[in-house]
């Protein structure tokens, strides 16, 4: 089969769905020498920067600017994918809720939340124009539905009527780079740069309203001063929070994978208390890294982290603030959690990913 895989959002500065789609990708091209690979690019500006190699695997950059070919694609359903990247082809694969347009291909898409569904007002750009409005009509043109939690499954079937046939559950797994253990010349440097000098606690991901930053920076502000708090992640959207950030707050922006790595592998405990997800790939990270992790009491970090977190109310300060003080305080709860991530860990790999989305793509 000639299966094309729409790989735009892992170009520059991967977060969620670029991590997804590069590990994804990778595991792909490890298990499977039968089928080819087309690799779709477009960008004005960005080009690939992890590789991917392969007899099976094809590259195709083009440069029409992202917005430009989304708007096309979401109002026009033009053009299909075979004209861009002039090959025939049997699946083709979006890594959003939206079908990429095409001309014979089986059409899959993957759903990792949908949050900008329940709450449009609080997402930006085409998430907000386009994707709550057209989700039902795209599911339904939809071969086949990949969605990363049995959470999310359950929402398009219980909100959407989504058929159960057409969506497979497929669970994200875990880069093991974050369990190697970070060089300490490289961990030294990372605390010198962002000017890290005491305990601290660590949260991953972009700065927006669903992560709910604000409850975890005014737990922060009722700790001991002798612990720091470093948000890491890109910069995003939503309320201003500088009210609120206190001494001790540390903001990275983005940061590289390795640095990620040291950051993990040296902190307190990651602390998630979003209102919602659906996944958590940073609760994989940080299981991986050996720490634990203190997370919101929601559907899909309890279906992913099982008994192997310490579970917070969303609306609680004081709740998140005594669990960050017991954290800090219980050397044996934290060795117990910190056990609990590793055993967890074992069902989430991306060979197992991939096998399963490879069934999905041959089962069409």
């Amino acid at each position: 089969m000639n299966i094309c895989i729409d790989m735009r959002p892992s170009l520059s500065r991967p977060t969620g769905v670029g991590v997804y789609l590069n590990n994804l990708v990778k595991a792909l091209i490890e298990i499977d020498s039968k089928n080819v690979y087309h690799l779709f690019s477009s960008s004005w500006k960005d080009r690939f920067e992890e590789p991917f190699n392969g007899k099976n695997v094809f590259i195709h950059d083009r440069r029409w600017p992202v917005r430009v070919l989304n708007y096309s694609w979401n109002h026009f359903s033009f053009p299909p994918m075979e004209s861009l990247i002039r090959t025939p082809l049997d699946v083709v694969h979006s890594p959003t809720p939206l079908v990429i347009p095409s001309k014979i291909a089986h059409q899959i898409t993957t759903i990792h939340d949908l949050y900008f569904y329940f709450h449009p007002d609080q997402v930006i750009g085409e998430m907000r124009r386009d994707y709550p409005r057209m989700l039902r009509e795209h599911c339904l043109k939809s071969d086949a539905i990949i969605a990363v939690s049995e959470h999310t499954k359950a929402l398009l079937i219980e909100h959407l009527n989504v058929p159960s046939s057409k969506i497979y559950t497929v669970h994200h797994g875990v880069d093991l780079f974050f369990a190697e253990p970070a060089p300490r010349s490289e961990t030294e440097a990372v605390k010198k740069t962002y000017g890290i000098e005491r305990p601290y606690f660590i949260f991953v991901g972009s700065l927006e309203p669903r992560k709910n930053l604000s409850l975890l920076l005014e737990a922060f502000q009722k700790m001991s001063a002798k612990f720091q708090l470093v948000l890491c992640g890109p910069g995003g959207w939503g309320e201003d929070l500088s009210s609120l950030i206190s001494e001790g707050v540390i903001r990275t922006g983005y940061v590289s994978k390795s640095a990620l790595r040291a950051l993990y592998q040296n902190a307190m405990a990651l602390v998630m208390p979003s209102y919602d997800e659906g996944f958590g790939l940073p609760i994989l990270e940080a299981m991986a890294a050996g720490i634990p992790i203190i997370a919101s009491r929601i559907p899909a970090f309890s279906e992913i982290g099982g008994d192997a977190f310490l579970p917070v109310d969303t609306e609680s300060t004081t709740e998140l603030r005594q669990a960050m003080c017991e954290i800090s305080s219980n050397a044996s709860l934290r060795e117990e959690l910190i056990a609990k991530g590793n055993e967890r860990l074992k069902r989430f790999t991306w060979k197992e990913a991939a096998k399963k989305t490879l069934d999905i793509y041959e089962h069409l």
